[in-house]
């Protein structure tokens, strides 16, 4: 099991690789989360498309699309072609990008958890990858016994604290 974080969009762009169902629910992760979002494949599904936030080029992934400004700071490969998904991780481990390979746990450099989000509250379930269905069950029941509303208690636990922390640097030293 590894380390669960949150990343931030301002890392750099994600790029996914492939654009069939999965694919299709990453990409949707990703711009809810504020990711620059480029898809590379031959043939792009009508739902990716109409994603005004996604960058679609279609063509078969070539090694520069892991290149460019911004940097790519994700990878997911998410074909249906095991040949390409494996270049793809290859490439970018090698470039030391952080790579999702959808069809080989063990070529990943990390798992994206389910996750329920509420304003910004984050609450994720992980299997580490062993199992993404179990995951997102588990994300279910959580989300019925938390119930709605936790994202404006978060809301105002940030402006409480700002407000705090702005009283504590105006207060004089000793």
């Amino acid at each position: 099991m590894g380390l669960i974080v949150d990343l931030l969009p301002a890392g750099g762009r994600a790029l996914v690789v492939g654009a069939g169902t999965v694919a299709a629910r990453k990409i949707r992760n990703l711009v809810d989360a504020g990711f620059p979002v480029v898809v590379v494949a031959p043939a792009v599904h009508d739902e990716i498309r109409q994603i005004a936030e996604v960058s679609v080029v279609e063509r078969l992934f070539a090694p520069a699309d892991l290149d460019g400004d911004p940097p790519v700071a994700l990878v997911f490969a998410c074909t249906d072609d095991r040949a390409v998904n494996a270049e793809v991780g290859r490439l970018a481990r090698e470039r030391r990008i952080l790579v999702l390979v959808a069809d080989r746990q063990e070529e990943s450099t990390f798992f994206t958890p389910a996750t329920l989000r509420d304003g910004d509250l984050a609450v994720a379930v992980s299997t580490g990858g062993a199992s993404p269905l179990l995951a997102r069950e588990l994300r279910e029941r959580v989300v019925a016994a938390l119930g709605p509303g936790w994202g404006r208690l978060v809301e105002a636990a940030r402006r409480e604290r700002a407000a705090r922390l702005s009283r504590e640097r105006a207060e004089p030293g000793p």
